[in-house]
């Protein structure tokens, strides 16, 4: 008799723990005298094409794919104080796609059509909510959003590929218009001996919400703690963007700093007038990172900043968005000033800040970004500026144009700071109330950040279909 691998037999059995959690709270629900159990979720496809990603620095790297994604959001409601919320990927292919059987939930995951090693049945999220006369608690692994999304973003959005999920301890007081919160979030544990592998992150934020006036404004300081053990282990495995576990290869991967010890503080406002939206965020980071060198951690000093205006009049809608991300165009000058925790969601196009372009080219699906195209000894950070125009010509069809210009905001010897311009065009139908249809094409002319003389054009086509419900 022939045993299948171990790891299949580990993934069966996950998966049968997983079957049977969930059976177990559906008798639950429907045995428990005062409790319900409901869920919601939503289903997105894709058939995409993608031409020229090599830009002339490697080969022509035609991308061809159908990917699927379909989440359920399980919500079992004990009583009028507690209920237990999860996140499940019925699909996913790990090795293509934001993996979302990695730790911590990276992404919600997709399936890629013909993948034989894709995985079924995947939890990624599970909290309990307890609401009490002196507040509201939620303990367990959950989503955490903030602002516009510069460092914490939950990425419920069904086309978003990546989320913030954190093992983490929560506590709201609601007073009228303002909220104020303390957090306690587990960010990895790689030991159990001490806090010998080990990030600890301290928060506290206040947020202001009215409606009447349409106003809404948030502060958030968090401190961040993360092991020696750990600063060292994250800064070789996951460079270009830390907070995720990046499949692909970038230039630096040994060598990019990663903060170890310090505070972030995060301002943002929103505010409705009229037709007109405005606001914006500004993120920053100071403490220290590790050594690239081993020796005494490095300072460390990073900023993002993000502003947004939107106009919304009868059938059209117009915004505008601004991101900078500061970069470090010597990442071994003993200062550290790279915004290496900019949220994955903050990719600006179809082509650029979804596929990987140019040497860094890979196989993957939806897993780029724009930080990816630094030399050896830099870390590019972000510069973009993205115009989009929205026309609804009936209550079914709608249209957008996004244009988008991007530029690294630091650059090393003999780098080019040009990212390029690309422009998107989008239509969608809705053919019932939760049921969509949509095509996409996108033209990227890179810049020479990216690209070699006589390869900077890319193309894409995609064909889109998503229900709610």
């Amino acid at each position: 008799m022939t045993l299948p691998p171990a790891s299949d037999m580990k993934s069966d059995t996950m998966k049968s723990r997983y079957l049977a959690l969930f059976g177990a709270v559906l008798v639950l629900a429907s045995s428990a005298r005062a409790a319900t159990f409901n869920f919601t979720g939503n289903l997105r496809s894709e058939a995409s094409s993608y031409n020229g990603l090599g830009l002339g620095v490697g080969n022509n790297r035609t991308k061809n794919f159908i990917a699927t994604r379909a989440l359920l959001f399980p919500n079992l409601v004990v009583d009028d104080h507690f209920s237990v919320k999860s996140q499940w990927s019925l699909l996913t292919s790990p090795n293509f796609t934001a993996d979302a059987t990695a730790p911590l939930g990276v992404g919600q995951g997709a399936y890629v059509f013909g993948d034989t090693a894709a995985r079924a049945l995947v939890l990624s999220r599970a909290w309990l909510e307890w609401v009490s006369d002196i507040g509201v608690f939620r303990l367990g692994r959950m989503p955490v959003t903030w602002g516009y999304g510069l460092f914490y973003d939950a990425g419920d959005g069904i086309w978003d590929n990546y989320q913030s999920t954190w093992d983490r301890l929560e506590y709201r007081l609601h007073l009228g218009y303002v909220v104020g919160g303390l957090a306690y979030t587990k960010g990895d544990k790689g030991s159990v001996f001490a806090n010998e592998n080990d990030q600890e992150f301290f928060g506290a934020f206040l947020r202001y919400d009215n409606p009447e006036v349409e106003v809404e404004a948030g502060l958030l300081y968090e401190k961040q703690q993360r092991s020696a053990t750990q600063g060292a282990d994250l800064s070789g495995r996951t460079a270009r963007n830390p907070q995720f576990h990046n499949k692909a290869t970038y230039t630096a991967a040994n060598s990019l700093a990663h903060p170890l010890n310090n505070n972030l503080v995060d301002l943002y406002m929103k505010k409705t007038t009229g037709f007109f939206t405005y606001g914006g965020e500004v993120s920053w980071i100071s403490g220290n990172a590790v050594s690239l060198s081993g020796g005494n951690p490095t300072p460390m000093n990073a900023l993002a900043v993000m502003l947004s205006a939107a106009v919304d009049y009868r059938k059209v809608k117009g915004s505008l968005e601004f991101v900078y991300a500061s970069g470090d165009s010597n990442i071994n000058s003993g200062d550290a000033t790279g915004f290496v925790l900019l949220h994955r969601n903050r990719s600006p196009g179809l082509i650029l800040g979804r596929e990987l372009l140019g040497a860094q080219g890979s196989e993957s699906v939806g897993l780029g970004t724009p930080l990816a195209y630094s030399g050896a000894s830099s870390f590019s950070g972000l510069f973009y500026l993205k115009p989009s125009v929205r026309v609804e010509w009936s209550p079914s069809l709608t249209t957008t144009v996004d244009l988008i210009l991007a530029r690294k905001a630091a650059v090393g010897g003999g780098e080019d700071a040009n990212l390029g311009i690309e422009i998107d065009l989008g239509a969608e139908y809705s053919v019932y109330k939760n049921l969509k249809l949509g095509a996409d094409l996108g033209l990227l002319a890179a810049g020479a950040g990216i690209a070699a003389p006589g390869g900077s054009l890319a193309y894409a086509l995609r064909s889109t279909m998503s229900l709610a419900f």
